[in-house]
């Protein structure tokens, strides 16, 4: 009697231990035209290549600490933001760590904040990688070179 009750606790340690694995597949399917209206100008995108001590999103350690958009002397729209590494945000993460993320400005014609339906861009920057030391503020700055640019979107996501 003693080996079965062992051994029955031994599958419910077993299956308890496995089924948190099993809710860790996510919907890959299309945005919801409602979700994309809520969208602002800096949009933080879920890592997958990491995860910085089970944080579901960068926005966890990122602070965006200003956010500016304006015409430069030449007429170009100008876009900078401060990002700023929080560090570790639970108690037994006390050290936290520097750590590289990529950032890409998309650039358009009509306003995108509340647009379900978005205009093509009319430039796009390529991921660039931004490395941000715990702590300090990193100014991120990109000049549109096309002129028609007059509003834009900052888009955050784990190194690429």
């Amino acid at each position: 009697m003693r080996n079965t009750w062992y051994e029955y606790l031994m599958i419910v340690a077993l299956a308890a231990a496995m089924l948190p694995g099993c809710n860790s597949v996510h919907n890959v399917d299309r945005a919801q035209t409602e979700e994309l209206s809520r969208e602002g100008s800096v949009v933080f995108v879920r890592p997958t290549e990491y995860k910085l001590l089970g944080t579901k999103s960068l926005s966890d350690y990122i602070e965006v600490v200003y956010e500016q958009g304006r015409r430069n002397q030449a007429g170009l729209l100008e876009v900078r933001v401060g990002l700023r590494d929080r560090g570790g945000q639970h108690f037994w993460d006390v050290q936290g760590r520097d750590f590289p993320i990529s950032a890409k400005v998309t650039f358009y014609e009509e306003p995108v904040a509340g647009q379900a339906q978005r205009t093509p861009p009319v430039y796009e920057t390529n991921w660039q990688r931004v490395m941000l030391v715990r702590g300090e503020t990193t100014d991120y700055k990109v000049t549109c070179p096309v002129p028609e640019g007059a509003f834009y979107q900052v888009a955050l996501s784990e190194l690429k």
